[in-house]
């Protein structure tokens, strides 16, 4: 009785373990890295052998041949089972690991890359917020005296001020950003600056 107790809970774990890679397979397509198949064909058989041990324990089965202590059921068990479940496991490994390094390479160079475009934007935008933001005190300086001296009527005066605010605001808004994510513009790609958020 405390064989069937260990080995069903063995084939449970081992039933667990390939039950958690038949779902990230579906959720992360894994199936189209090199040697993910072996690594689950092996985790079925070491499953089909976990199963067909339990047989073992029941004398009345052996009249099937194939379950029952019978000489097929331990070639079944200890070879089909185990023997190329593990060495199924073993070459899916070999081949599925330097797959995933190498994903796990690529991914870091993609951050870093990611990371240095945008310090290349954050130092663009703080020259270019230097040099516009002269231009639109200047340009403020100018619409005051313009005010003071009634040359512009007071509604062009705002809109003046209006569009020095939105382009500070603008230029704010692109020195700020955390990513680079990019648009297509009249004059070519651009960095937005405003993504619509998702609702």
């Amino acid at each position: 009785m405390f064989d069937i107790v260990i080995e069903s809970m063995r084939a449970a774990v081992v039933g667990m373990v390939l039950l958690s890679f038949l779902r990230v397979r579906q959720v992360k397509e894994l199936s189209e890295v090199s040697g993910w198949q072996m690594l689950v064909t092996g985790f079925l058989l070491i499953f089909f052998g976990t199963l067909i041990d339990i047989t073992d324990n029941f004398d009345g089965l052996s009249r099937f041949v194939v379950i029952g202590d019978t000489p097929i059921q331990a070639l079944l068990e200890k070879v089909v089972g185990y023997l190329f479940g593990f060495l199924l496991v073993a070459l899916g490994i070999w081949q599925w690991l330097p797959k995933v390094v190498e994903h796990g390479e690529l991914s870091r160079k993609k951050l870093e890359v990611e990371k240095e475009r945008l310090n290349v934007l954050k130092a663009t935008m703080r020259t270019v917020n230097h040099i516009v933001n002269n231009f639109l005190q200047n340009l403020q300086l100018f619409t005051m005296e313009a005010e003071k001296k009634k040359v512009l009527d007071s509604e062009s005066l705002e809109l003046v001020d209006s569009m020095i605010h939105e382009t500070a605001q603008k230029l704010k808004k692109i020195g700020d950003l955390n990513s680079t994510p990019e648009m297509e513009m009249a004059g070519g790609t651009g960095i937005d600056f405003e993504p619509k958020t998702k609702e």
